[in-house]
C-alpha cells in the first residue's frame, strides 16, 4: 500500500512538469515573434522612409527636370547612356519636358558655330564668347557710324564749298567772256613776237647744247680719272689693312722656347700646327732682354700645339746657348697668316727654289704682281732689254705697282739667314 502512494504521488507532479516547460516553450516563442514582430515593424517603418525620401527626391527631379526644359525649351527624349543599358533594365523617364542632352550639346555647338567664336566647355563660357564677340561687333558699329557721321559732315562742307564754287566760277566766266575778244586781239600780237623770241631761244639753247656736250664729256673723263684714284686708293687701303694685320710691331716675338737643355741641340718652341707652322722653318733666337741674336733654330717636327727645333750657329753655345723663354723671330712668319710673296728682280738662286722655300714657311707665292700682294722680295737689278746692262729694279712698272698697292718690301739679303740659301 504504501508503493501505490508513492507512485500516485509522482504522477501529477511529472504532469506539472511537462506544463511548465510547454508554459515556458509557448512564453519563449512568443517573445521570440514579439521580438521579431519589433525587427520587421522598424523596417517597415525605415522603409516607409526611405520611400518617402525617394518620392520626395523623384518630386524634385521632375520640377527640376521641368524648370530645365521651361529654360531651355528642346523637346525630346534621354534614354540613358549607351554603354549601361543594361543597368538600366526596363526603367524609363516619363516626366515632362525631358530633353535630349546630345541634341542641346549640338545646338550649343552650332550656334557657336553661327556666332563664330570656338566651342565652350559649358554654357556661361559659350554665352560669354557670344557676349564678348557681340559688344565687339557693336564697337565696330559705332566706330563705322562715327567714320560715315564724319564722312557725312565732310560730304556737305564739299557741297557747301561747291556750290560757293560754282557761283564764283559763273561770275568768272561771264567776265571771262568779256574779256575774251580783247584777249584773242592781243594774242595774235603777242603770237607773232613770241615766235621771233621762239627763233632766237632755239639759236641759244643750241648754243648752249653743244657747251653742253662738251661740258659732259670732260665731266666724264674727269669722273672716270677720279674713279680710277678712288680703285686704286680702296686697293690701297685695303693692301695696307692687309699688311698691318700681318706685321707685328717689331719687338714683339712669334714664339718662345718651352724646353731646351746645354749642350743639347735639339728643344721644343710654343708653336704648333694650330699656329700654321711649317716644317723647315728657321727661327732668329734672342734673349728676352736682349736684341742680340745668339743663335738660330729650325724646325723638324711640327705637333699640334708644339714643335720640335734643331738649334745651330749660336754666338757663344757654352755660355749663352739656348734656354726655355728665349724669344723667336722671323721676319717671313706671323703665326695663325698666311702671307702672299712675289719675287721681284734678279736672283743669284733660281727663282722657283726660293719659292719652294718660302712655301715650306707656309707662305703663297704668285707670279704676277697685283692687288693681294703682302710682301714683296726684292733681289737684284735685272737685265735690260739690249742685254748689255742692268735696268734698275725701282724703275720698272711692277715696283711702281707694288708701291701704289702699299705692300711691304724685303730684301732677299735680309732673310737669307731664315731660308737656308
Amino acid at each position: 500500500m504504501h508503493n501505490r502512494q508513492s507512485g500516485a504521488a509522482h504522477v501529477p507532479i511529472m504532469f506539472f512538469l511537462i506544463l511548465l516547460v510547454m508554459f515556458l516553450g509557448a512564453l519563449g516563442f512568443a517573445w521570440m515573434q514579439q521580438t521579431k514582430n519589433g525587427e520587421l515593424i522598424k523596417a517597415r517603418q525605415q522603409a516607409r522612409a526611405d520611400l518617402q525620401v525617394l518620392k520626395e527626391k523623384e518630386l524634385l527631379i521632375q520640377h527640376y527636370i521641368e524648370d530645365l526644359f521651361n529654360v531651355l525649351k528642346k523637346p525630346g527624349s534621354y534614354t540613358g547612356r549607351p554603354q549601361s543599358k543594361a543597368l538600366y533594365g526596363d526603367a524609363t523617364l516619363e516626366y515632362p519636358g525631358v530633353m535630349n542632352p546630345t541634341e542641346i550639346k549640338a545646338v550649343l555647338d552650332a550656334a557657336a558655330n553661327d556666332a563664330k567664336v570656338a566651342t565652350a566647355p559649358s554654357l556661361e563660357a559659350l554665352l560669354g564668347s557670344m557676349v564678348t564677340r557681340i559688344n565687339t561687333q557693336e564697337q565696330r558699329i559705332k566706330e563705322l557710324e562715327a567714320e560715315r557721321d564724319k564722312a557725312m559732315a565732310a560730304k556737305a562742307t564739299g557741297d557747301q564749298r561747291y556750290t560757293q564754287l560754282e557761283g564764283e566760277a559763273r561770275s568768272t566766266a561771264a567776265e571771262t567772256a568779256s574779256n575774251l575778244e580783247q584777249a584773242r586781239s592781243d594774242y595774235e600780237a603777242a603770237k607773232s613776237d613770241r615766235d621771233r623770241r621762239i627763233i632766237a631761244l632755239q639759236d641759244n639753247v643750241n648754243n648752249l647744247r653743244d657747251q653742253m656736250t662738251q661740258a659732259k664729256e670732260a665731266a666724264d673723263a674727269r669722273e672716270k680719272e677720279l674713279l680710277g684714284k678712288i680703285g686704286l686708293l680702296q686697293t690701297q687701303l685695303s693692301a695696307v689693312t692687309e699688311r698691318n694685320a700681318l706685321n707685328q710691331p717689331p719687338q714683339v716675338a712669334d714664339g718662345k722656347i718651352i724646353a731646351a737643355e746645354n749642350n743639347t741641340p735639339v728643344g721644343f718652341i710654343n708653336l704648333g700646327r694650330k699656329d700654321l707652322l711649317q716644317r723647315g722653318t728657321v727661327f732668329r733666337v734672342k734673349s728676352a732682354n736682349s736684341d742680340a741674336v745668339k743663335g738660330y733654330c729650325q724646325v723638324t717636327r711640327v705637333e699640334e700645339e708644339r714643335s720640335q727645333v734643331r738649334f745651330y750657329d749660336f754666338v757663344d753655345p757654352v755660355g749663352d746657348f739656348a734656354r726655355p723663354g728665349d724669344l723667336l723671330y722671323n721676319d717671313l712668319y706671323t703665326p695663325r697668316v698666311t702671307r702672299t710673296m712675289y719675287l721681284m728682280g734678279r736672283f743669284i738662286t733660281p727663282k722657283e727654289d726660293i719659292a719652294n722655300m718660302l712655301r715650306r714657311l707656309g707662305n703663297r707665292v704668285v707670279n704676277k704682281m697685283g692687288p693681294g700682294v703682302d710682301t714683296v722680295v726684292l733681289g737684284n737689278d735685272p737685265v735690260n732689254e739690249a742685254g748689255d746692262g742692268f735696268a734698275s729694279v725701282q724703275d720698272s712698272e711692277e715696283f711702281k705697282l707694288a708701291n701704289e698697292l702699299r705692300v711691304e718690301f724685303t730684301y732677299l739679303s735680309k732673310i737669307s739667314d731664315l731660308l737656308k740659301l
